[in-house]
């Protein structure tokens, strides 16, 4: 009776395996999978792409129906965030060894269009991506000990998850100019009142307050003309305005509506556009998978509202068809249709303001950043490209083959588990006395 309700067990769970593998679609999409050619923004896309290791090894430019047309390699390391200038020059993040932050980056890099290095800076302390200043100095973010006396201040996170030598870890602002000199820098602990910029209710209490974006605002910017910076605070869900001259906070917002977001920057008409993640979002502490949700947000920071959101269309119920828990792009175009990366699934998509999408791009493999849109009167690169849009309208890149070729190979694996889980089924069924 035993053996028999053991071989039932096993034929069950067979089953389930047997039908998951049959289950499967023939064919993945990989490639421009949308494309309508009235409504999208034409032009060239620079993508960066994963490699075999961490960070993306090759940043290129393709046209809209995903022809690579330009490329530049980068093996040692790995990047984050690469910006193809209108001159043709890369500037580039580099990625460095294990820290005690996110986003551990060793160098800054700026190369020009056929990959030779033209200048670097050089810190085992920066994290994330820094922004490069129209005088070619840099904004960069730099991760370090928290002195011992704010410690105390800092509020919320999860009690009990401070780290075992008492130590805490933050933040700084630097500006180095072009002979790497640091000319400016801001310390969120000497600046900020420590309290009232509180971690997350998801969030360890070891690291405050997660700078993870940090974006130039030149004299003369739309909202209140002074130099600023505009900074993304990742665990305290909240983005902020900082004034160079006087290093105050002249602005911020978020709290309560943002969860853990990425790559604020600010429009021609003085609106915020982000790209809010919602990962553990404070308003939906429970656990529940189709509480999970990116949005891209428009913020008038004036008025503190919101003017435009997009969330993605609920078409496959609770599956979520807009999501990306870390990284995310966003960048409005001239026609004023969004583009907007999926960083973790290698999906890039354009939507209009109704929220309709236009084009998409879904890349073979996941994780994707770099993601920008130029027209030919945009740029004047040292070589000129083809037109954006291939006359015979066909990607020469991705094939359907291939689609099924990766498909096929996830079969073949999930068969390669079946047949083990049956074997293993069946000796253990003729051990048993």
């Amino acid at each position: 009776m035993k053996k028999l309700q053991i071989l039932f067990t096993v034929f069950i769970i067979s089953s389930i395996f047997f039908g998951l593998v049959n289950a499967y679609p023939s064919v993945y999409p990989f490639g421009v999978t949308v494309f309508d050619e009235e409504k999208a923004y034409e032009g060239y896309t620079s993508i960066a792409t994963l490699g075999i290791g961490r960070g993306n090894t090759t940043v290129r430019i393709m046209d809209m129906m995903g022809n690579s047309l330009h490329e530049w390699f980068i093996g040692d390391g790995g990047t984050i965030h690469n910006l193809v200038l209108e001159d043709g020059r890369l500037f580039s993040n580099v990625l460095g060894p294990k820290c005690p932050v996110m986003g551990c980056a060793s160098k800054v890099e700026m190369r020009d269009w056929y990959g030779n290095l033209l200048w670097k800076y050089e810190n085992p302390s920066l994290h994330h991506r820094a922004d490069l200043m129209p005088d070619n100095s840099i904004v960069a973010i730099f991760w370090e000990e928290l002195p011992e006396e704010y410690h105390g201040q800092i509020q919320g996170g999860i009690p009990g998850t401070e780290r075992e030598d008492g130590k805490w870890y933050t933040d700084a602002l630097r500006i180095i100019n072009s002979n790497k000199d640091v000319v400016w820098k801001w310390y969120p602990y000497e600046e900020l009142n420590i309290s009232e910029w509180t971690l997350g209710y998801s969030d360890k209490r070891d690291y405050w307050p997660n700078i993870n974006n940090v974006d130039y605002l030149p004299e003369g910017n739309p909202y209140n003309g002074r130099e600023g910076l505009l900074v993304s605070f990742r665990k305290i869900d909240t983005i902020a305005i900082i004034d160079i001259e006087t290093k105050e906070v002249v602005w911020k917002w978020g709290k309560g509506q943002l969860a853990h977001q990425h790559d604020p920057h600010m429009l021609e008409n003085g609106n915020i556009i982000i790209f809010d993640n919602g990962f553990l979002r404070p308003d939906l502490p429970e656990l529940r998978a189709d509480m999970y949700f990116s949005r891209i947000l428009e913020i008038n920071p004036s008025a503190e509202v919101i003017v435009w959101e997009y969330k993605g269309p609920k078409e496959r119920g609770k599956v979520l068809s807009f999501y990306s828990h870390i990284g995310g792009y966003v960048e409005r175009l001239t026609n004023g249709n969004t583009l907007i990366t999926e960083s973790e699934t290698g999906r890039v998509f354009e939507v209009d303001s109704q929220g309709k999408i236009v084009w998409e791009y879904v890349n073979e493999l996941t994780r994707v950043d770099s993601v920008f849109r130029f027209t030919p009167e945009d740029v004047n690169w040292p070589e000129e490209l083809p037109s954006p849009v291939p006359s015979d309208g066909i990607s020469n890149e991705f094939s359907l083959s291939g689609n099924v070729f990766v498909v096929e190979s996830l079969n073949n694996m999930m068969l390669v588990l079946l047949t083990f889980f049956v074997l293993v089924g069946v000796v253990f069924l003729l051990l048993v006395k």
